[in-house]
């Protein structure tokens, strides 16, 4: 996990552990959403990330800088807020536009190898 439950409470000024299973799986949603967002893994630590020649090991994974973890605590509080969704509208379906922002910079639009082969 990148934000780990009690940075997530904070952050959403939760006291109390009545709602810690709600507020673990939201920080892991949230992250996971960042993750397909921008394209790429993100990890925690250094340590956590796989060598290259491991299957899991992919050339656009990163760690987690203050942005990513920004974006995934903005992630967090909107999903923890508005658990029942927002009605459908189209601009649920992403981030919303402060996460994007944050985010821009760390997109992975097209992996060369994937689309083209290995060259």
């Amino acid at each position: 996990m990148i934000i780990d439950l009690a940075e997530m409470k904070q952050h959403l000024r939760v006291d109390g552990d009545d709602e810690d299973l709600t507020i673990s799986a939201i920080s892991e949603a949230a992250q996971s959403q960042v993750a397909n967002w921008i394209g790429r893994p993100i990890y925690a630590r250094l340590e956590d990330m796989p060598a290259e020649g491991d299957p899991e090991y992919d050339r656009f994974q990163m760690v987690a800088d203050n942005g990513i973890r920004v974006a995934i605590k903005m992630l967090g509080e909107r999903f923890y807020f508005y658990r029942g969704g927002e009605g459908g509208a189209a601009e649920d379906a992403v981030p919303p536009m402060s996460v994007r922002a944050l985010l821009s910079g760390y997109r992975v639009f097209c992996k060369m190898d994937e689309a083209y082969g290995d060259g």
